[in-house]
């Protein structure tokens, strides 16, 4: 199995996700997606360099991902996650692309205003309404699903190609039939630590947030990976 992440700039969180998923699938192929100057990530099979604009963000993850253009499944994750239990690897079976259902928070409503956005067409909606499916932990059997998300980007508000818009291109991907499409939760395979319990028992945490990146460090300490 391959896992992709995207990393760019300096940050010692990739390799603790890297040293995770080694711990738990030693012989998988580990691709890292950055920019041209990035070093590379300690661990990595791979390193798959993009010359994309770095200041849209969301926009040069998916060209990333699309140009990366695997012909074979891959498992995309976030860099501020941790694996912490084997799973199936095998999650696609017969689709073209998994999806990650957001679980938590689904009522909270929608910043309008967020880092100056103007997201005035979602004033009033939540999370769960317009952002069901977060981009941290996907599947796909191929780069195809890629390549339309990244052209869907491409003809959204530019407002998009900086936040928000990896999400906006799955939701429309999702309410498109051209690919089969199947789904995991957040709360198995991107959970919060802090909603992470001995009965939920996740394979994948996700310290998403500012207030939680230090947290990575400390459950890696705990993992044996430092």
């Amino acid at each position: 199995m391959k896992f992709i992440f995207l990393h760019v700039g300096l940050d010692i969180r990739p390799y603790f996700l890297v040293q995770s998923i080694r711990k738990f699938f030693p012989s998988a192929t580990i691709i890292q997606c950055s920019d041209l100057i990035t070093e590379e990530v300690k661990g990595v099979d791979q390193v798959f360099r993009y010359n994309g604009d770095i200041n849209n963000l969301m926009t040069f993850r998916l060209e990333s991902f699309a140009n990366l253009d695997l012909q074979t499944s891959g498992i995309y994750l976030d860099t501020d996650m941790l694996v912490v239990r084997k799973f199936e690897t095998n999650l696609l079976k017969n689709y073209d692309g998994l999806l990650c259902r957001r679980t938590f928070g689904n009522d909270d409503l929608i910043n309008h205003n967020f880092m100056g956005m103007n997201l005035s067409e979602y004033k009033g909606k939540t999370f769960g309404e317009i952002y069901p499916f977060l981009a941290c932990f996907t599947a796909t059997s191929s780069s195809k699903i890629w390549k339309d998300a990244a052209k869907i980007l491409q003809s959204l508000d530019k407002k998009f190609h900086f936040w928000y818009g990896d999400q906006e291109a799955l939701r429309i991907l999702s309410q498109s039939i051209k690919f089969k499409l199947s789904e995991v939760d957040e709360s198995s395979f991107a959970c919060l630590p802090d909603r992470a319990d001995e009965k939920s028992q996740p394979f994948v945490l996700h310290f998403k947030g500012q207030k939680r990146k230090a947290d990575m460090l400390e459950e890696a300490k705990k993992m044996g990976l430092v």
